[in-house]
Formats: C-alpha cells, sequence, structure tokens
C-alpha cells in the first residue's frame, strides 16, 4: 500500500563561501582497506567520495570511484555543483605517491543509491573532470560503502533488461482473451479500449472524423493481434507499489508485504458488447505474502538511511508480480460478469526504483512453492484447530442434553459429534435425503439407522430403508450382515437409472446389539460413551 507522508516545511540556512571544500585522506594500507572505503570527505557538502573496489584502490590504472550524495548532504544537487567537487580531487591525485600508477579516474555519482551521473578525468588533462555516458553495467561496477566487506551479499541495484511487450494488468488479460478467442480483435469495443490505452492521443484528435478513427482502431487492432501472439499462454504480469516492512535481524532481510490474497485487475473500458468483464480477480493464495528481501545488516542501515528524507523512510517498494492461470479459468471469462479465477504466483522482482530499471531482487518459483505451503498448512491446522474446538463443543453439549433428547437424538448422538448445525443431531429419513441429493444433484452428509443385507467394506446392501448401497472406509470397522448400525457420512444419487440404489460413503458408525438399535437409547450408555470422547 502506498504510504503518504505529510512533513511541515524545514527551513536551514546556510553561510557558506562558494568554494569546494574537501577533505582529502591518504591512501590506506592493505591491511586498513577491509575497515574503511573512504577516499576523501566534504565537510561542507556533507559528501564522501569512496573506492568502488577498497580491495585495488590507486593500485590499477584506473581508478573508480563514487561520489555517495544522500538526504543530509548540502549544495550537491547539480552537476555544475559535482563537478565542481570532483575537480578538487586533482590535488590529492596529483601529489599522493601512492596514486602514482593511477591514469584515469571514473567517478559515479550516487544520490540515494541511484546513479545519476558518470565522470571521468584523465592525469592527461590535469584531472579536470568532465560528464561521460553512464556504462550500462554502472550498477554492477559500483557498490555502495558498506558492500565492500560482503561483496557477495550486498543487495546491489542490477540494471533489469527491457520491460517485456506484454502489458502489465487488465490489458495482458485482454491480449490473453483476444489470443483464445481471435474473434475479439473485430470488436469494436476491443478496438476502442485497445486504442484508449496505447494510442491515447490518436484516439483523442481522431474524434469526431470517422475516417481517422477507422485508422486509429485498425493500428490497435493490429497492434492488439501482434501483442496477443507475442503472450506466453497463461502468464499475466501486475505492477504494484508494496510496503517495505521492518527489518528482520533473525533473517538478514526486509519483508515486502503483500496485504491480502486476492488481485483485481480492472479496465475504465465498457467490454459489455464484447461479453467480457470489467473487472477480474484472481486469489493467489489463502492469506497475505511477506516475500523476503535479503540484505546484510550493515548494507540494510544504509540502504534506510538513502530512503530518509526529512526524518520519513520512504517504504514504498515497486514490485512486479508474474502469476499463471489455468486455460480452463480464463475460457470461462466470456461473460461481463465479475469474476475470482484462482491463479498461482511464479516470479515476483522488488526494485529500487519506480521506472522499474534497479533490481533488488527476484523471489523465484521454488520460494514461492514453500511460500504456498506454508500458508497452505497454517489453513489446515486453523481449520483442524477449529473442528476440534466445535467437536469439543458438541460433545459437552450432547452430554448435558441426554436425558432429555429424543430417542431420533439420542441415536444421532453416538455419530454426529462433528455436526455442525444448531441443537443435537437427528436421524435423517431415507426419503429427504434421496430428494436432497437429487436436487443439488451432489451429496449431501445425513445420518442414518440401517441395517445391513451383506457384509464387507464396500457395495454392502441394506434391507432397511433398503436401495441403500454402502462403502465403509479402512479406519472403520467392517460391516456384519444382519447388523443395525447407526453410519454417518455423505449419501448421492446416480442421476442414470429407474430409481437407482443411493450411494452412502460411511465416514462414522455405531453396531448396535438390539433390533432397532434399542440399545442405542439407553441414555447412561450414551452418556458415558460421550463423556469417553470428551476426555479423549
Amino acid at each position: 500500500m502506498p504510504l503518504t507522508m505529510h512533513s511541515a516545511p524545514m527551513w536551514r540556512r546556510f553561510a557558506f563561501a562558494s568554494v569546494a571544500s574537501i577533505a582529502l585522506l591518504p591512501v590506506v594500507s592493505t591491511l586498513a582497506i577491509a575497515q574503511t572505503a573512504t577516499f576523501a570527505h566534504s565537510k561542507h557538502h556533507n559528501v564522501e567520495i569512496n573506492f568502488a573496489d577498497p580491495t585495488t584502490a590507486c593500485a590499477a590504472s584506473t581508478l573508480r570511484l563514487t561520489m555517495q550524495i544522500t538526504p543530509q548532504s548540502q549544495e550537491i544537487d547539480t552537476l555544475e555543483q559535482q563537478l565542481h567537487l570532483a575537480n578538487a580531487l586533482g590535488s590529492k591525485l596529483s601529489t599522493d605517491s601512492s596514486c602514482n600508477n593511477v591514469q584515469s579516474v571514473d567517478l559515479a555519482v550516487m544520490q540515494n543509491g541511484t546513479q545519476t551521473h558518470s565522470l571521468h578525468a584523465t592525469r592527461s588533462d590535469n584531472w579536470k573532470f568532465v560528464e561521460a555516458a553512464p556504462a550500462t553495467n554502472a550498477a554492477q561496477e559500483v557498490p555502495t560503502q558498506e558492500s565492500t566487506t560482503t561483496p557477495s551479499a550486498a543487495p546491489i541495484p542490477q540494471p533489469e533488461a527491457p520491460p517485456p511487450a506484454i502489458p502489465d494488468g487488465y490489458m495482458g488479460l485482454l491480449a490473453l482473451l483476444v489470443q483464445k478467442n481471435p474473434a475479439l480483435l473485430g470488436n469494436e469495443a476491443v478496438q476502442t479500449c485497445w486504442a484508449r490505452h496505447f494510442f491515447e492521443q490518436d484516439y483523442i484528435n481522431a474524434r469526431g472524423n470517422d475516417f481517422r478513427q477507422h485508422e486509429v482502431a485498425n493500428k490497435a487492432k493490429l497492434d492488439l493481434e501482434r501483442v496477443s501472439h507475442q503472450s506466453a499462454s497463461g502468464q499475466l504480469r501486475a505492477d504494484l507499489t508494496l510496503n517495505l516492512g521492518q527489518y528482520d535481524f533473525n533473517t538478514s532481510s526486509f519483508p515486502v508485504v503483500l496485504d491480502g490474497s486476492v488481485l483485481s485487475l480492472s479496465s475504465n473500458c465498457d467490454l459489455s458488447a464484447a461479453q467480457l468483464p470489467n473487472q477480474v480477480s484472481f486469489k493467489l493464495g489463502e492469506d497475505n505474502f511477506s516475500f523476503p528481501l535479503p540484505m546484510p545488516s550493515a548494507q540494510a542501515e544504509q540502504f534506510l538511511k538513502q530512503r530518509t528524507r526529512y526524518g520519513y523512510i520512504n517504504r514504498d517498494m515497486p514490485v512486479t508480480l508474474f502469476f499463471s492461470v489455468a486455460e480452463p479459468e480464463l475460457a470461462k471469462l466470456n461473460t461481463p460478469d465479475f469474476h475470482i479465477v484462482p491463479a498461482e504466483l511464479t516470479s515476483v522482482k522488488i526494485y529500487n526504483d519506480n521506472a522499474r530499471k534497479e533490481l533488488l531482487g527476484t523471489i523465484g518459483s521454488e520460494t514461492l512453492a514453500g511460500m504456498r505451503k506454508a500458508q497452505a498448512d497454517a489453513q489446515a491446522a486453523h481449520l483442524a484447530k477449529e473442528a476440534a474446538q466445535k467437536r469439543a463443543e458438541n460433545l459437552r453439549m450432547m452430554s448435558e442434553r441426554v436425558q432429555s433428547a429424543n430417542r431420533s437424538e439420542k441415536l444421532a448422538m453416538w455419530v454426529g459429534q462433528d455436526h455442525n448445525g444448531y441443537g443435537l443431531p437427528s436421524l435423517d429419513t431415507m426419503r429427504s435425503v434421496r430428494t436432497s441429493a437429487s436436487l443439488r444433484n451432489q451429496p449431501v452428509p445425513a445420518i442414518l439407522l440401517v441395517q445391513t443385507d451383506s457384509s464387507g467394506r464396500k457395495q454392502v446392501e441394506t434391507k432397511w430403508p433398503g436401495k441403500l448401497t454402502l462403502t465403509v472406509p479402512q479406519d472403520q470397522p467392517a460391516l456384519s450382515s444382519g447388523t443395525w448400525y447407526i453410519v454417518q457420512g455423505q449419501v448421492s444419487v446416480p442421476s442414470k437409472g429407474d430409481f437407482p440404489d443411493a450411494l452412502m460413503a460411511v465416514q462414522t458408525l455405531h453396531a448396535c446389539t438390539q433390533d432397532q438399535c434399542k440399545d442405542a437409547e439407553d441414555p447412561q450408555a450414551l452418556a458415558t460413551a460421550l463423556q469417553a470422547q470428551t476426555t479423549h
């Protein structure tokens, strides 16, 4: 969620001469390099000039330095001021004997962790710095000061490859829908929507001119066709801004938090004429996601400093989610109705800038699969805990009401400890169960009094109530022919045939010793059984 920050105006007054002042430090020995990366420091500007690679310092012919500009730096925002400060390095480079081998200097200007300029100077030009075109791999070559102690773990922003041709959000979904149904290319509403998003100025200029509108619509149609062909089947992406959580010292990482598990993609177009929804929501999991951004603690401290202005930390993190949708689910998106579609996160990229050029970290499919498994395990544990609490409450209520229960309720209580209704469970009739299962066209829960007509676990027929076949799981006793039972489970009715036998998948059973389970009516025996279940 974007973090809105408000701060009162802060005023400073400085009385400094317009002179670049820089404190020059001697080049330290090899043993000291691991302790400092500072080449020079400007007290006037509050800026440090650091070695990009302290292990080489001035040993190489090309010296690589970084100018670290932070929110606390002063009068150093413009390129002219930065060049003026850089030129002050000339005296040190000319007089320091340890830098005699240096013939050129590459100086990367880093403002709050982002390289803004690249400066260059040579000995032959008397160390006069000029602006140079930044190298494409500058972010890789210029680590910050803290990264020198653990270079392999430092979260140096990496230049990202050009963004994919596939649009993010709803327009990427529209391209997939066209991929599945090319006839949509000829739909005027689809063409208009694409034109409004990607050829907005042309669309506006064409208003009132039928011929121009036709050209823009055809241009949008051709572009949408091209994009739909480039789209990977079932693959979508969404650009979001998420919140950077508090640093976790146990895991040495920042959590980047996705609040909620449903991602909604919407369009401001009216696509009802194309029989397409204007909004689709994708269920990504069972709970919030917390994406880890690994970072050593020293680097994390500097990272937060670079994102701090006027005492406030900017915790907005640009993130791109990549997720996949099954083909059958996409096929359902052919009506204007609102949809919630199951989806699976496949990759997450976390960036350091809104342009999404500097990649901080990637969460791959294996890590995401582990996060989904942890969510599923937590959800299963939660449901199991709720079920256990409900069962305990049922047992307590039944134990208190055994004496006042009628016959149907007493018999049902032998197997109905998990029932979710209000009050006590009771026996169902075969007529009501068959009717309910037939109308719903799916299995329904039931508690029945039965007498078996055969033995075993599978396809056991019944004398009572008849037209009912029982199947018993391995964790329950096998059925014996001619015995009366109270059974609880799911009953289904086949759709084919002339009044076919109902089928019951038994989940729990109680074997009786008397006809029609007269023995199960004994309140004392029932109370004892319930008490045993309560203390189990």
